[in-house]
């Protein structure tokens, strides 16, 4: 798959590179945009923002993460999303309108499905029933190239994450993402990806590289110190069914507040240049 991926030329992190010049390497690579709404006061104009975001890429396309799911990461550091299924949708529905007929890549819900098997029984089958109906609706409505996030390779068996694709995934899916926001090497995360492959035969799948370069600090994933940036995005991948390796969490962006960390999704500049002293050969 060729994809023509666009550099934000309007990062607000950029207001950093003074004081941290090391992220300017950062910033001239192609990010993803994530999409939330506050439960109590929903975003009226997310579909004027996509739309204005596309035309101003044109001919390029950005990466867009959809991340508003109700009880998101459940209410961990970055609890929030929709407050009910109606909210949902009409976020779903937005979303649909503002990317029209043009196809960018999008990230659906990162942890979503993996955090359902958190969840009691009940509120699992709500939950994939909630992104089943909307991935329908998405999938009906607009042209973007979906990936469902499925979390990292040390979190599931294939055979599980595989079950519960069949359950949620419709044929205009494009397949699913791994390792966003998590630091497994891309060697890892292909070998992890092809047995899920072995259920889901038609399925293409996307890596999140942006800080996997030095792979994971034993099992931590909040900020775990001493790691680097991975492969640039690039649709030039080591294994046919990868379709690109993406930055889907934005290097410097906190995890939460945890390793001396800010809160989830504030930049952190010591930690962007560390990412970048230490960057993958």
């Amino acid at each position: 798959m060729e994809y023509p991926f666009w550099v934000n030329d309007f990062n607000r992190i950029k207001n950093y590179q003074d004081k941290y010049p090391l992220a300017l390497e950062i910033f001239e690579q192609p990010q993803s945009f994530w999409y939330g709404d506050n439960p109590k006061k929903p975003k009226k104009h997310m579909e004027k923002s996509i739309r204005r975001l596309l035309n101003r890429a044109h001919p390029q396309l950005p990466i867009l993460v959809m991340y508003n799911i109700p009880n998101r990461d459940v209410g961990q550091y970055s609890k929030g999303g929709a407050a009910t299924k109606e909210r949902y949708l009409d976020y779903v529905e937005r979303f649909a309108k503002g990317i029209g007929k043009d196809s960018p890549i999008v990230i659906y819900e990162p942890d979503a499905l993996p955090h359902s098997t958190d969840l009691s029984e009940e509120e699992q089958e709500w939950r994939l029933s909630l992104m089943r109906q909307s991935l329908q609706m998405l999938t009906d409505n607009c042209n973007g190239r979906f990936y469902i996030d499925v979390g990292h390779s040390n979190w599931l068996e294939p055979k599980v994450v595989a079950e519960l694709l069949d359950k949620i995934s419709n044929p205009k899916v494009k397949g699913f993402s791994v390792n966003s926001c998590n630091y497994r090497t891309t060697k890892e995360c292909i070998k992890w990806s092809r047995k899920i492959l072995k259920y889901r035969e038609r399925d293409h799948f996307v890596i999140d590289t942006s800080r996997n370069g030095k792979g994971p600090n034993d099992n931590e994933w909040c900020n775990p110190p001493g790691r680097g940036l991975g492969e640039y995005p690039s649709t030039e991948t080591s294994y046919p069914k990868c379709d690109a390796y993406l930055w889907v969490k934005i290097p410097g962006e906190s995890d939460g507040k945890c390793n001396g960390g800010p809160k989830a999704g504030k930049f952190w500049g010591e930690q962007a240049e560390e990412l970048v002293k230490n960057k993958i050969n």
